[in-house]
């Protein structure tokens, strides 16, 4: 089976681009909320297994230059891309190895972060063994494995439309044949079922239409894979168990969150007794998830269950929040109003909240050490003859709650150096290659941004003046 996923990959290159939610300054913020002494992004070892082509992995090596970085995948086409983006960008703090998961073997305890982005799922159980074992031997203690995989029931409907897919494409000899096959079979059945009523259709539709937005590598390698294994959550958790690893949160933290279910919600399964495990396995259910990626560490010291808020005062914030009305008052009572991300609407009327979201949002879209958010806040209080506020008793908790809500990205800081912007600002070197070769950029904040054309002759040829709109996009460091 190894045999036939290499000789795909080499057939058709997956380009991989940035995984935010693996970036080790956001695993590493939800460890220190879980009790896990975490490695600062900026003094840290990380393993990626699966590496692709080194596009998570170089920008993260581009920006914490004091970090050491690992890469590793059995693809050598994968590798030799890797390769020549590290020496445009002249990162010597990243090496990346052609190598079978099967017969490489880390140095233990020598990494304090491991990301496995689709790989469990996508390969036989040999290998399954074999990553979560990788996970566990490298892993130093206080260390965070991120891993992804699909999730059943839900992967199951998937899977049915996949099988089906698989069918009508097994005759086809190139894959650019069986792409182009998949892609007007799909196209059909949107197209057949496309005025039907009915849950069904509705969810085929959108199955379909998710599918067909993927770019023809991503399409073959994910869609159309010799293997795509799902697990339930329980499954998995218990899988990584049996290697010495034990489940701490989701990278995506907010999809864990259940205590933010309407209330109905969660009154209909409080008669059923569920631990938290299990609340987690029923959440797959019931918000239809397909995707997780689970972070895991060492199962001595277990991590706290319950998070601390007060680890937020380690971290940069970066709020996806912003007020409704352009002048806020602070005074005590006053109502607040902020609007984010899926349509979430909430109200603050506490002067010391209301001034640091306001310090948030003036800073947005940069991430800010909470400090200096708590500083800027304390101005705004000053000015409106208001008391100090007491960054625990004060803001830990309604932080906490927008990190839950997704309203607020969360970044572990360590010195803090990493998120001063260059004086001129400009497109980094791997910016810049990346805009010439005509592939997606990541920015500063391990983001993937499209390009104009315009945009991209600026980042791949920048002017001596920074462009507005390109440090805002967080195109320039």
């Amino acid at each position: 089976m190894q045999d036939i996923l290499r000789a795909r990959y080499d057939a058709v290159s997956y380009h991989s681009g940035a995984v935010p939610d693996s970036h080790p300054a956001r695993i590493g913020a939800i460890g220190r909320l879980h009790g896990l002494p975490t490695a600062a992004p900026d003094r840290c070892r990380v393993l990626e297994l699966g590496c692709a082509d080194g596009m998570n992995l170089l920008p993260l090596a581009e920006r914490f230059p004091r970090s050491q970085f690992f890469g590793v995948d059995f693809a050598p086409g994968h590798i030799a891309a890797a390769e020549e983006a590290r020496a445009a960008c002249g990162a010597d703090n990243v090496r990346f190895v052609c190598a079978d998961l099967r017969e490489f073997e880390p140095e233990a305890q020598g990494f304090d972060y491991v990301i496995a982005h689709g790989i469990y799922s996508w390969v036989s159980d040999e290998v399954k063994e074999r990553l979560l074992g990788i996970c566990a031997r490298a892993l130093a203690p206080g260390g965070v494995a991120y891993v992804s995989y699909n999730t059943l029931p839900v992967w199951g409907f998937v899977d049915g439309l996949r099988e089906f897919l698989l069918t009508e494409t097994e005759h086809e000899r190139e894959p650019a044949q069986q792409i182009e096959r998949a892609r007007r079979v799909m196209t059909a059945l949107n197209e057949c079922i496309a005025g039907q009523p009915g849950a069904y259709p509705a969810l085929v539709r959108q199955t379909l239409a998710e599918m067909l937005r993927k770019q023809p590598d991503h399409l073959y390698h994910d869609d159309l894979a010799a293997v795509n294994d799902p697990r339930t959550f329980t499954a998995f958790t218990g899988h990584a168990a049996a290697h010495g690893l034990r489940y701490v949160a989701e990278a995506h933290y907010a999809t864990m969150m259940f205590e933010n279910a309407p209330a109905p919600m969660r009154a209909a399964l409080e008669g059923l007794d569920l631990d938290f495990m299990r609340v987690q396995q029923f959440m797959d259910v019931i918000f239809q998830r397909f995707l997780r990626n689970s972070l895991l560490c060492l199962a001595e010291p277990p991590p706290d269950r319950a998070a601390n808020p007060k680890a937020l005062k380690d971290c940069a914030l970066g709020l996806r929040m912003r007020p409704t009305e352009t002048r806020v008052n602070l005074g005590p009572g006053a109502a607040m109003r902020m609007s984010g991300p899926n349509e979430l609407s909430l109200e603050y009327d506490q002067p010391a909240e209301k001034a640091m979201l306001s310090a948030l949002a003036q800073a947005a879209p940069a991430r800010v050490a909470f400090w200096q958010a708590y500083e800027s806040a304390n101005r705004l209080l000053q000015q409106a003859g208001l008391p100090p506020a007491d960054p625990t008793a004060d803001l830990c908790g309604p932080l906490f709650r927008l990190f839950t809500l997704d309203a607020l990205d969360v970044a572990l800081i360590g010195d803090g150096e990493w998120l001063k912007t260059g004086q001129p600002p400009a497109p980094s070197a791997l910016m810049r290659y990346q805009a010439k070769k005509g592939v997606t950029a990541i920015n500063r904040w391990h983001e993937t941004v499209d390009l104009t054309p315009g945009g991209r002759e600026y980042i791949a040829n920048p002017s001596p003046q920074p462009q507005e709109g390109a440090l805002r996009a967080g195109l320039l460091v």
